[in-house]
């Protein structure tokens, strides 16, 4: 074998290690970059807001308010509540759809509640959308859909949570008189 042949594969072959090891590299940086903003969306949803407007969405919204006039025809608070929740997963389904989270990462956090919320919601994300002409919430729905093919109990057994269990309980021998 020619040597200049010999030097050329050497020289291609690490031009290509060269090329993979810098998109991996890029990878990571851009990962690293996004993780102040997937902790920022945890953390939005243990606020204490965000606790009250899913209460409320829960347990007053379809009882207190139709859907006829959308999301933007709810009076104030109802609409802020229904934004901040919606906003929230719409946001969290956006990530997801362009593979800038994990899917797994989501879903497993906020578990069965994203097909129950988007039971809820769906009446007034429709009529908004038809109300304005175009897609609303878009990314929530495809959040919804995702959630529903791949319930949070069957990704937390893939992903090997350990559960504890309760010690038995123990009764202490009665006290000598």
């Amino acid at each position: 074998m020619d040597v200049s042949l010999v030097v050329s594969l050497a020289s291609a072959i690490a031009a290509v290690a060269a090329v993979a090891l810098s998109i991996r590299q890029a990878r990571a940086v851009s990962r690293h970059a996004l993780l102040p903003v997937v902790l920022g969306t945890f953390q939005e949803a243990r606020s204490t807001e965000w606790f009250e407007a899913r209460d409320f969405i829960v347990q007053r919204l379809a009882a207190d308010h139709p859907p006829d006039g959308g999301i933007t025809g709810l009076p104030e608070p109802a609409r802020a509540a229904v934004r901040k929740v919606g906003f929230l997963f719409d946001n969290a389904g956006l990530l997801i759809a362009h593979r800038t989270v994990p899917e797994d990462l989501v879903l497993s956090f906020f578990g069965e509640s994203i097909p129950e919320f988007w039971r809820i919601l769906q009446p007034y994300i429709r009529k908004e959308a038809e109300l304005r002409g175009m897609g609303y919430m878009v990314f929530f729905e495809d959040l919804a859909a995702r959630a529903r093919a791949r319930p949070a109990a069957d990704i937390r057994r893939e992903l090997g949570l350990r559960r504890v269990e309760q010690p038995p309980v123990r009764m202490s021998p009665p006290e000598a008189t």
